[in-house]
């Protein structure tokens, strides 16, 4: 177990310097409670969280919280099962996250020629926020084979050139 450097940054501060939404703070509070998190450090993309049990650290980034070990982890951290996700990197290592909820905003609305006279309904047409389309997954290429170099075992990219370049 390590201990916290005297000069460590708060969750608060890192939050802060980091520029995470004000919405999400009490979860990531959470998580940090439960994953037992004991020293941040501010990165460029994300908030490095070292952990009391020496686990690999979380990244506390502006969408959510990665590098749960399982699934149960993550769950067990947020208590929000719909908001978990898992991805597998290169290496064939699975990286277990958590989704920040969204927040519900108030719906932009634009009003059209209105009629103020007696009698009249207003008409309000509700405008979608700028940029809001349904994203669609895209489906991920499936991994090549290439091969292995005989020389220094590493395996080939798709032009056939490994780490000995032989």
């Amino acid at each position: 177990m390590s201990v916290p450097d005297r000069d460590a940054m708060t969750l608060d501060l890192a939050l802060s310097t980091f520029e995470v939404e004000p919405d999400h703070w009490e979860l990531v509070q959470q998580v940090a409670r439960r994953a037992g998190l004991i020293s941040f450090e501010v990165k460029a993309s994300y908030i490095k969280a070292e952990r009391v049990d020496g686990m690999h650290p979380l990244h506390i980034t502006r969408r959510g919280i990665e590098w749960f070990s399982s699934q149960a982890e993550a769950l067990s951290a947020c208590g929000l099962p719909e908001q978990v996700w898992s991805k597998t990197n290169r290496a064939g290592t699975v990286n277990w996250g958590v989704h920040f909820p969204k927040a519900a905003r108030p719906m932009r609305e634009e009003s059209s020629a209105v009629d103020d006279s007696p009698g009249t309904v207003a008409t309000v047409t509700p405008q979608r926020a700028q940029g809001a389309r349904r994203a669609v997954p895209a489906a991920r290429p499936e991994p090549r084979d290439h091969g292995v170099c005989e020389v220094c075992w590493q395996a080939r990219t798709a032009s056939a050139v490994c780490g000995c370049s032989e």
